[in-house]
């Protein structure tokens, strides 16, 4: 897909991953609607990307992902400020194991809430032009993750949902690409608050004592993976990005 010109909503890209996504979209030419449910700080990255890219450039809509009419607002907003959307990044989520329920309404609920819609509005068989949908998942969804299994399990289900609707069945009807990014660490809010909120005390002592072992990447090194996958990635493509090593794509287990 071609991304200067076109469309994208980003949600949770008030900070962190989401926002560096929306940075980087918009440095190849893209519009770009942010959306969060932390409006405060979603209000001011509008200001700044605004200032940065173009006020015609940029929109913020609060968007609650659990809710349907908070993204449907959302997909109506974009296309009325900037265009028709042609790119959707479902990254808003969360790594809370003692709200596991949250942990699935926001990781699982709300990416297929999102893409569910994107097949209702960009697909060629509602009279759309077909687009891109890319899944934020984790390199948690695709290995065992003994002190983060609430986490691993939302995004074992974010990888299994868009490999399966990245399937040629579906294209051959929509003409959407389903796609899914999947990152090893990020220094961001999300693991910075996993001590906070792990599945139990004997886990979060553990966490405190092993977090400064692991491999960071930047945000920036993730949004380039980002890019890789839009610009090149194949309809179901799973893209993994980890520090100091290429990105690459892995395929699924069994056919």
């Amino acid at each position: 897909m071609q991304i200067s010109g076109n469309v994208a909503i980003v949600t949770g890209s008030a900070r962190g991953l989401g926002r560096s996504f929306a940075e980087t979209l918009l440095a190849r030419g893209a519009k770009v609607c942010l959306s969060d449910v932390d409006a405060e700080k979603g209000l001011e990255t509008e200001k700044e990307l605004q200032a940065a890219h173009g006020a015609d450039n940029v929109v913020f809509v609060k968007c609650d992902v659990t809710k349907d009419e908070d993204y449907n607002k959302l997909w109506d907003t974009a296309t009325e400020k900037l265009g028709p959307v042609m790119l959707l990044v479902n990254n808003a989520g969360i790594g809370n194991e003692k709200n596991w329920q949250l942990t699935m309404d926001i990781n699982v609920g709300g990416c297929i809430r999102g893409t569910n819609l994107a097949l209702e509005r960009m697909g060629a068989n509602k009279g759309g032009s077909g687009g891109v949908v890319v899944n934020v998942a984790s390199i948690a969804g695709l290995k065992v993750v003994p002190f983060g299994p609430v986490y691993a399990s939302s995004k074992h289900a974010i990888v299994g949902y868009s490999r399966s609707l990245g399937h040629e069945f579906y294209y051959g009807i929509n003409k959407v690409k389903v796609q899914c990014l999947c990152p090893s660490f990020v220094q961001t809010d999300l693991l910075v608050n996993s001590k906070a909120n792990a599945f139990s005390p004997e886990v979060a002592a553990v966490l405190g004592k092993i977090a400064g072992t692991f491999k960071y990447m930047s945000a920036e090194t993730v949004s380039e993976g980002l890019i890789k996958l839009i610009e090149d990635g194949k309809n179901g493509g799973c893209l993994v990005v980890e520090a100091e090593k290429e990105p690459y794509y892995v395929e699924p287990p069994l056919a």
